[in-house]
């Protein structure tokens, strides 16, 4: 209803009724002929200047009672388009009049409100107007002020929806100035606790539950699991790939699934315990998915840098499958490098083989393929079945030689890619010396070679000298079982027929 007196140009208030019949027990005061009446209202409230236009009276006693909470709910609202005649309480800066069906005695009221701080005990009143500090809170006839951050714990994108909302308010301790100060948060905060412990009695590590991504960290994502109970994610649990930022794969209001990784109740009061969720063991194990191309030897050409450390990079061979490309595989021309991004950058694309694969652990060691090695793929002459079974010292191995330096032979092991296969041959480990050499060991040339240890980058140590004196040694042995067989022949002739005349 707006005032008979107003001008046809200005802009008809909304009234608020106050709701008196909440605290009409605690306070009874002589009321106008229709007292017996309540009012409805509707908007909202909470001015930044708390400040009542009224001049206060004389300073309430120390003494005054306190507000009772009342027991009784209270009368009907008055029906819409029903006359109802009371008072101008305050008026809004929303635009919102908060309209009062009795007389109040605003200094004992205050003196009330005031004992109700003093005590730590509740006052209830009614949000009706708002402004762009906070909310107006009609307590008892009494305007007070509740700021924005202090009605609701979540951040309030139309104020309009609270006016009209009757709340229970605690009274925090004054700062100074005639404007009184209320507040709903440390209410809420206690209620959203209890029902934090409550939710949290429910679930227990393992259990899988959906909820709703509530704040994403450079660390990790927070994730509102309901009954105001929230569980953290850390980066490391989003998703199976790695690098980027959480912000890359999740934003705020995803629904999400996530499985309860740990439980630890909290040691202070004022929290309901820890949980620790995950978001990627609810997503599909790439490792199972990419099971069938997991293999040592496995070729993955263009594969994507993910990652550079000190030791080396991290390659992504498949989606959320990753391996390491250690440091001496990135080194050019022997050259030692003293960080991975001397060579590489994220980003880039390698060819890479498996050289290892550890399941349990979860961890590939990759080898980068050569130039001589893409196009053995290519052509054909790659062909997996012809590596050897043992590439322990002491095993015998085909090789192919890759290139020929004074000092010795790089050797490809025929049937292997990447460094796993690698092997150098000393001059001192040939058995042909002089002009025959350079015809003898020319690039492409197949040789068979006895393993005889590794180098301290991984490479092979290959010897052409040991396995001819196994080969020896072998016919020694062939001979001898022989001639305990046969009991004829001399030793010299034996030999020459196994070592082929």
């Amino acid at each position: 209803a707006a005032p008979a007196d107003a001008t046809p140009d200005a802009p008809a208030p909304i009234v608020a009724a106050n709701v008196e019949t909440a605290l009409e027990a605690a306070a009874p005061e002589a009321a106008p002929e229709n007292a017996g009446e309540n009012a409805a209202e509707t908007p909202t409230a909470s001015p930044a200047e708390a400040t009542e236009a009224a001049p206060e009276s004389a300073e309430p006693a120390p003494e005054a009672e306190p507000l009772a909470l009342p027991t009784e709910p209270p009368a009907a609202l008055p029906a819409v388009g029903s006359i109802y005649r009371g008072r101008v309480g305050s008026v809004s800066e929303s635009g919102h009049i908060a309209v009062l069906n009795r007389v109040i005695d605003r200094a004992n009221m205050k003196a009330r409100i005031r004992a109700n701080r003093d005590k730590q005990l509740r006052v209830r009143g009614m949000v009706f107007g708002f402004n762009r500090g906070g909310f107006d809170v009609m307590v008892d006839g009494i305007r007070t002020f509740c700021p924005a951050g202090a009605l609701a714990l979540e951040d309030i994108q139309d104020p309009s929806l609270y006016v009209g909302q009757v709340h229970e308010f605690t009274v925090p301790p004054s700062r100074g100035g005639r404007s009184i100060v209320v507040s709903r948060r440390g209410i809420l905060q206690r209620e959203r606790r209890k029902a934090a412990k409550a939710r949290l009695a429910e679930i227990s590590a393992g259990d899988v539950l959906k909820g709703k991504v509530s704040e994403v960290k450079d660390f990790g994502v927070v994730v509102d699991l309901g009954g105001g109970l929230d569980g953290f994610v850390h980066m490391s649990e989003i998703s199976w790939v790695r690098g980027g930022k959480p912000s890359d794969s999740i934003s705020v209001g995803d629904e999400t699934e996530v499985k309860v990784l740990k439980l630890s109740d909290s040691k202070r009061r004022d929290r309901a315990g820890k949980v620790s969720l995950s978001i990627k063991a609810c997503l599909p194990d790439p490792w199972t998915q990419h099971a069938d191309i997991l293999k040592v030897g496995g070729i993955f050409k263009a594969s994507k840098v993910v990652s550079v450390t000190e030791f080396g990079a991290f390659v992504e061979i498949a989606s959320g499958v990753e391996g390491l490309v250690h440091i001496s595989e990135l080194s050019s021309g022997g050259k030692r490098l003293e960080h991975a991004n001397e060579a590489v950058q994220v980003g880039q694309e390698l060819d890479v083989t498996i050289e290892r694969l550890n399941e349990k652990d979860r961890k590939i060691g990759l080898s980068t393929l050569t130039k001589a090695d893409l196009e053995a793929i290519e052509s054909g002459d790659y062909d997996p079945a012809t590596a050897p079974k043992s590439m322990k010292p002491g095993s015998h191995v085909d090789v192919i030689v890759e290139r020929v330096e004074q000092h010795g032979l790089f050797v490809q092991v025929k049937g292997m890619l990447g460094k796993r296969g690698r092997g150098y041959i000393n001059n001192r480990d040939l058995t042909i010396e002089g002009p025959e050499r350079k015809k003898a060991y020319a690039v492409g040339k197949e040789l068979k070679v006895k393993i005889v240890g590794k180098e301290r980058n991984g490479r092979l140590k290959c010897s052409i000298r040991a396995m001819v004196l196994d080969e020896e040694r072998k016919a020694v042995r062939d001979y001898r079982k022989e001639a305990n067989k046969e009991g004829f022949g001399t030793f010299g002739d034996l030999l020459k027929s196994k070592l082929g005349g």
